[in-house]
C-alpha cells in the first residue's frame, strides 16, 4: 500500500485499495443484515418475568402468580396430573400443572376463546400438532378461563410470557428457539406423544 498511485490520465487504482474498500463495504452490509435479522427475532422474545421459585406444593392448591399467565413459581407434582401431557387440550389446564411443563423446558399457549375466532384456534391447533409429532415436541395448547390478561393469546416459557393478538405461528416458532428447554429441569418429562 506503499505504491505511489500514478497521477493523470494514465492513473490506475491499486488492486489493494480497491480489495480492501469492497471488504469494509461486504464487512458493513454482512453486519447490517444480522443486526436486522436478529432485532426481528428479539422482538418475540417476550417479556423476561421476575422468578417465582418452583417449589412443589399439593394439588388442588392455586398460588397467586408474578405474572398472568404463570411462567414459574409454585406448582403441582403428582403425575399424570403435573406435569400434564403434551399436546393440546380443549378444556382449561390448570395453570399450577402448566407451571410445571414449563419447569421441563416446554411451552405453553394460553388463549382466550372469547378474543379468538375459531380458526384462529385451528392454526393453533394445527401448530400444537404438528410440534408435538418434532423434535421440539415439549407443547400444551389450552383455553384460558383466569383473569384476563388483555389479549386473545399468551405463549409462555420459564420466567417468559409473550401476548399475541393473532395466532401467529411464525412468532410463537421464534419466541420458542429463544427459549425451549431453557428451564431448570429441561430433561423432564413427560415424554413425546405416541
Amino acid at each position: 500500500m506503499t505504491r505511489r498511485v500514478g497521477t493523470g490520465r494514465n492513473a490506475r487504482l491499486d488492486w489493494r485499495i480497491v480489495a480492501l474498500a469492497g471488504a469494509i463495504v461486504v464487512a458493513i452490509a454482512v453486519v447490517g443484515i444480522a443486526l436486522l435479522v436478529s432485532s426481528g427475532d428479539k422482538k418475540f422474545q417476550g417479556i423476561l418475568e421476575p422468578n417465582g421459585g418452583g417449589q412443589h406444593i399439593a394439588v388442588g392448591t392455586f398460588p397467586t402468580y408474578n405474572s398472568t399467565p404463570a411462567t414459574s413459581g409454585p406448582h403441582w407434582n403428582s403425575p399424570p396430573i403435573a406435569p400434564m401431557s403434551w399436546g393440546v387440550y380443549t378444556s382449561a389446564v390448570p395453570e399450577p400443572a402448566a407451571v410445571h411443563n414449563l419447569e421441563h423446558g416446554g411451552i405453553v399457549i394460553w388463549y382466550q376463546a372469547s378474543k379468538l375466532s375459531a380458526d384462529q384456534v385451528t392454526n393453533l391447533t394445527n401448530f400444537v400438532n404438528a410440534q408435538i409429532r418434532s423434535t421440539q415436541f415439549k407443547f400444551i395448547l389450552s383455553p384460558w378461563t383466569g383473569k384476563d390478561f388483555g389479549h386473545p393469546i399468551a405463549v409462555t416459557a420459564w420466567r417468559y410470557l409473550l401476548y399475541l393478538d393473532t395466532a401467529d405461528t411464525n412468532a410463537i416458532q421464534s419466541f420458542t428457539n429463544f427459549h425451549y428447554e431453557n428451564s431448570p429441569e429441561p430433561q423432564g418429562g413427560p415424554a413425546q406423544p405416541a
